[in-house]
């Protein structure tokens, strides 16, 4: 634990450190309150604060306002020294937003003990803090196991499907476009009886890379079925669907997978679709793509088509 020590008074503060020093307490001590600010505002401020209340350039009570107005800080202990001893002063202090009240001259064996519960309180705290960090990072890693198809790495079905609707939402409320890939990886199936399933995992992981690396960023992938793809391009144009579509046909055929025996290659088929303004919602727009899909599978495979 980090403990400051804020104090203009000289004999004052070679007490209060060397009582730490030897308790075997890290010390950081400072003869004002301006050193005293920087020291509790820096990228790693001490656990507990002893305070003077007078202090040249900013005293201890306004220390305790700022300390207590810093989100960052909310957790700073702070133990408040002075030479007042009126109730009306106690109360100030409290009010500002000290933790403790210590009344000079320092009594050494009541400092201990108000120093031992700051301790207990600061090792609390931290304790807390540590747990809400590990529950928020339990939370954000279950989040990503619900948003990702573990195999591809792009978004699951029903992750992909909440962002479209929230596309669709944000097209119709300010009248944006934008457009729809749906994607199925040819003779798939033959893949995996061929091949074994172990060869038609690693075909859908090199595809979804693949995915991912010929998308911008903003545009929204999911896997949305078993060898079937879809893609929500925000922002685009149906002309410009067209475009990232055949990047997408012909990015699919220099993907290469090696089984034992040869060299698995693959092709793809895509929907291609624009919103419309008579679209009620985007089971219309998917249905549309979907349409497409089938045309473009019904011509042969290996290729892109669209609905308008």
């Amino acid at each position: 634990m980090r403990i400051l020590v804020a104090d203009d008074d000289p004999i004052a503060t070679a007490i209060l450190s060397n009582t730490l020093t030897n308790s075997g307490i890290e010390v950081t001590v400072v003869n004002d309150g301006d050193a005293a600010w920087q020291h509790l505002n820096s990228a790693h401020p001490p656990s507990l604060a002893i305070l003077d209340w007078m202090m040249p350039n900013i005293d201890g009570i306004e220390l305790c306002r700022r300390v207590r107005s810093t989100p960052r800080l909310a957790s700073t202990y702070i133990l408040l020294l002075t030479g007042r001893d009126s109730r009306e002063d106690l109360v100030m202090g409290l009010e500002a937003g000290a933790d403790d009240y210590m009344v000079k001259p320092i009594d050494l064996a009541e400092f201990r003990a108000r120093l031992g519960v700051g301790i207990r309180v600061g090792k609390l705290q931290q304790s807390l803090t540590d747990t809400v960090t590990e529950l928020r990072a339990t939370r954000d890693h279950l989040a990503r196991l619900a948003s990702t198809d573990m195999l591809t790495g792009v978004y699951s079905r029903r992750w992909w499907f909440d962002l479209a609707v929230k596309e669709f939402s944000r097209s119709r409320r300010y009248r944006r476009t934008f457009s729809v890939l749906m994607t199925d990886l040819d003779w798939f199936k033959q893949i995996n009886d061929s091949f074994g399933h172990a060869i038609g995992d690693h075909v859908l992981q090199q595809f979804g890379g693949m995915l991912r690396h010929a998308c911008r960023q903003s545009d929204v992938i999911g896997r949305v079925g078993g060898e079937e793809f879809a893609v929500v391009l925000p922002e685009t144009a149906l002309e410009a669907a067209k475009q990232m579509a055949t990047r997408v046909t012909e990015a699919c055929r220099l993907l290469v997978t090696d089984a034992a025996s040869a060299e698995v290659r693959c092709s793809c088929s895509i929907g291609v679709t624009e919103v419309r303004l008579d679209d009620e919602d985007l089971d219309s727009v998917l249905k549309r793509a979907d349409h497409a899909l089938y045309e473009a599978k019904r011509a042969g495979r290996n290729q892109w088509s669209f609905a308008a």
